[in-house]
């Protein structure tokens, strides 16, 4: 019997039987000679690694299983990173819809979709419509990675965007001896290319609750993060056994991170009616820029409110809790711009116990509010009627507006008592009740509330640490103090986010590890103009320092959350500005002086009064000061932190609104350049390429060069016979 295969038009192949039994019969151990050489060619080909990048993409834990234990030294780990979309079944090709919280196909109303191996792969967001988001390692946001204090961390990431690059930060971690694994896109490292891969090798330290994200661009705004939970060595005294991650994300379901980031700078309009879109603000009077929320997130799940009451009933998060006990709560804010306040319905009270990874003397407050970059950690006890609860994360903005406009605008997930019926369609969350006789406590608030309302406001000047790991004693005594402004400062009309009036213009080459390829220097002079330039400020191992961040002049109106990398700080005072009554702010704080200057930009700010220079400043805390790497400046006012600087690097220091960042909100702390990490073998270059005027024509290889390329040649296929040699006699042994 004859098998033909027609190949194309013109060339017909056939095989026969008997060529299929020949090879049938092929001696066993030339047959196993044969696999083995194959094997081990294409070990050397993908790596020892190849099957692993499936198998995360399958599973929720994205590390080697023979790694991240309690007791073992190393976990490695790997992140895949590609576009996706959200609503759809890909395999299927099928649209899914939401209704009484579960999705549907969109073809089948009638049946919805249980399957446990599609569930976690179905990304819904908001379940608006389907739309583009980056996704890790298939999920959206990416998979949690765990780790013990002082693992050494290997993460292998690769980038499958087809269009864009990008780079992975380990927000929270100090990266001590490990600039290059920072992950700051021309900071600390070139950006990973379509295809490319790059290996973050870093310690698991401090302990606590952190995240990874995205740094390049806006593209955390479109799911590039992931949770970062390191357990410490010896169990803090409000560890609890149980406990749930909750990641926060503000949503706009219409536009890309590089669309938004446009509308922010020229406006947001309705398409349809032709009007533009009026901006929102706090309470106080603190200006929000032009991002538009459509929902809330938790976990990449949400909402889409179309009116204060009315939601489109898409799939939440489910916490599932037992009655009477303790559970502890991480928070993360991975947002792109809008605070949260956050509490749980029918729980008039919480307990926060840690912010940024370092434990806090407990608290017992209604809520807290988290910015974008910050992370805390609650315990709720589970002692109300079992029921389904609502945890809500609601935006700051001034409620009543929101409401006038048709919306609601919050992140919510489902707590549900087990022993109770589950509840996934839960209608809007009531909010605690607050009275003159039973205050509501919020901790963290951005502003100073009139003592009118039933509220009392908590800042950082109020908190305490608790973490053994703390040493607030370091910082009583300071060496250097700098004054760093975070505002828009300008001309009326086009206002760019800068510090100390210096907008920051990422470098064409990395800061740490070329920097001789670095011509985008500052001027010394910025006060009365806006310079573009890669803003630095060299600082000196050993020495301690005082930063006052502040917020003010012309540039002054909006609220910015600060994270500095590669340590955490002591946050020594809040100050604030001045309000009338009502809790409406009138003016800026008397402590900071705008004088240098004749313009009102504010971009060189000293102490009022100079006595207060050389760390003299009143009212500090300076006993137990609570430890953190992310502080929001509040508008017209101003916060002091104190570091010992004792990583050698260079560290970005920058506003944490991605929207603000990508607009030159930021600067490079540079710490002891001589003492930097060394720069890691075949680490990527990148930089200019131009070609020299002086060139030759002749595109040519010319007669020299062609003798190399032979005699490469040459070199090449011996090295690769002897490569073949050494495979085949490894088999036969």
């Amino acid at each position: 019997m004859y098998t033909s295969i027609q190949v194309g038009d013109r060339y017909p192949v056939t095989f026969t039987a008997r060529l299929a039994g020949t090879i049938l019969t092929m001696r066993k151990k030339t047959f196993l000679l044969t696999a083995c050489v194959l094997k081990i060619t294409l070990s050397f080909v993908l790596g020892q690694d190849g099957g692993l990048w499936d198998v995360v993409q399958t599973r929720e834990n994205p590390c080697r299983d023979t790694t991240c234990g309690e007791k073992q030294d190393v976990c490695e780990c790997y992140l895949i990173v590609e576009h996706r979309l959200t609503m759809m079944i890909e395999e299927e090709g099928t649209l899914v819809v939401p209704k009484g919280g579960q999705l549907y196909d969109y073809d089948k109303p009638g049946s919805p979709i249980i399957k446990a191996e599609q569930i976690p792969y179905i990304l819904t967001a908001d379940g608006n419509n389907s739309r583009l988001v980056i996704t890790v390692n298939r999920r959206f946001p990416g998979p949690q990675i765990t780790a013990y204090e002082d693992q050494t961390l290997i993460i292998h990431v690769r980038n499958l965007m087809h269009t864009d690059s990008t780079t992975v930060h380990w927000h929270g971690m100090h990266q001590q001896g490990s600039t290059f694994a920072d992950g700051v896109a021309m900071v600390s490292q070139c950006p990973i290319g379509h295809g490319q891969e790059f290996t973050y090798k870093f310690k698991a330290k401090p302990h606590g609750t952190s995240f990874y994200h995205a740094h390049i661009g806006d593209q955390r705004t479109m799911g590039l993060y992931g949770a970062l939970v390191v357990y410490p060595k010896q169990e803090l005294p409000s560890a609890t056994r149980q406990e749930h991650v909750v990641t926060l994300q503000d949503w706009n379901h219409e536009d890309d991170a590089a669309t938004l980031y446009q509308r922010m700078l020229y406006g947001i309009y309705d398409q349809a009616r032709k009007t533009p879109y009026k901006t929102t603000s706090s309470r106080d009077g603190a200006m929000y820029s032009r991002y538009r929320f459509h929902s809330g997130l938790v976990n990449g799940k949400g909402r889409y409110y179309t009116s204060p009451n009315v939601h489109n009933q898409a799939p939440l998060t489910e916490f599932d809790v037992a009655p009477n006990r303790n559970y502890t709560f991480r928070v993360i804010s991975a947002a792109t711009l809008y605070p949260f306040r956050v509490y749980v319905e029918g729980h008039p009270t919480i307990t926060v116990v840690a912010s940024d990874g370092f434990a806090l003397k407990p608290m017992v407050v209604e809520s807290f509010i988290i910015n974008p970059g910050e992370r805390y950690d609650f315990i709720l006890f589970t002692d109300k009627p079992k029921d389904n609860y609502l945890l809500v994360a609601q935006t700051l903005e001034v409620e009543r507006e929101i409401t006038r406009r048709g919306e609601y605008h919050v992140a919510e997930a489902i707590i549900h008592y087990v022993g109770r019926a589950r509840n996934l369609n839960l209608a809007k969350s009531g909010k605690n009740m607050c009275t003159a006789s039973k205050k509501c406590v919020i901790f963290n608030c951005p502003y100073l509330l009139p003592t009118c309302v039933n509220e009392i406001c908590k800042t950082f000047n109020d908190a305490r640490t608790d973490d053994f790991n703390s040493r607030p004693q370091d910082v009583r005594n300071i060496d250097n103090e700098h004054f760093f402004n975070f505002a828009f400062p300008g001309p009326g009309g086009f206002m760019e986010g800068s510090v100390n009036g210096r907008q920051f213009v990422p470098p064409v080459s990395p800061v740490y590890s070329q920097p001789e390829d670095i011509d985008t220097q500052c001027d010394v002079n910025c006060e009365d103009r806006t310079c573009r330039c890669t803003y630095t400020q060299e600082i000196e191992s050993g020495k301690v320092y005082q930063f006052t961040l502040t917020n003010l002049g012309n540039g002054k109106g909006w609220s910015h959350p600060v994270h500095l990398h590669g340590h955490s700080f002591y946050v020594m005072k809040m100050g604030f500005g001045q309000y009338n009554p009502g809790g409406n702010l009138t003016d800026s704080t008397a402590d900071i002086s705008c004088t240098r200057g004749s313009k009102g930009y504010c971009n060189s700010p000293i102490w009022a009064d100079e006595t207060w220079n050389g760390g003299n400043v009143p009212d500090l805390v300076l006993n137990d000061t609570a430890q953190k790497d992310t502080i929001l400046v509040p508008t017209d006012g101003y916060v002091v932190i104190r570091f010992k600087a004792d990583n050698p690097g260079a560290w970005f220091f920058h506003c944490h609104i991605d929207l603000h960042n990508t607009n030159g909100m930021g600067m490079v702390i540079i710490e002891t350049p001589e003492k930097y990490p060394d720069v890691p073998k075949n680490f990527p270059v990148c930089g200019v390429f131009k070609e020299e005027e002086n060139d030759s024509e002749d595109s040519g290889l010319g007669f020299g060069a062609g003798i190399g390329v032979g005699i490469a040649i040459i070199l090449g296929v011996g090295f690769l016979i002897v490569v073949v040699v050494l495979i085949v006699e490894k088999c036969r042994d």
